[in-house]
């Protein structure tokens, strides 16, 4: 098991969401998404070299920008 970025992840990698590193306005909205600690997600794409990073999470997709991506802490089994 490995921990790293939402933005370091590759195009259909899973994992489970460890850490938000972030204040409690980014926490709270992303929790509002579905998006917390504990969650499995997928990562389908990234739009660009540092454009939007979009996820799959309860079967919907979202897209997060590329510093709030950096910021999500992923342990994934590779």
């Amino acid at each position: 098991m490995k921990l790293v970025s939402l933005a370091e992840m590759k195009a259909g990698q899973a994992g489970i969401v460890r850490t938000i590193d972030g204040g409690q306005g980014m926490v709270t909205r992303l929790q509002a998404l579905g998006l917390h600690p504990g969650k499995k997600i997928t990562k389908l794409n990234t739009v660009f070299q540092k454009g939007p990073v979009v996820i799959d999470i309860n079967r919907s997709r979202i897209a997060l920008g590329y510093g709030r991506a950096r910021r999500i802490f992923v342990e994934t089994e590779q």
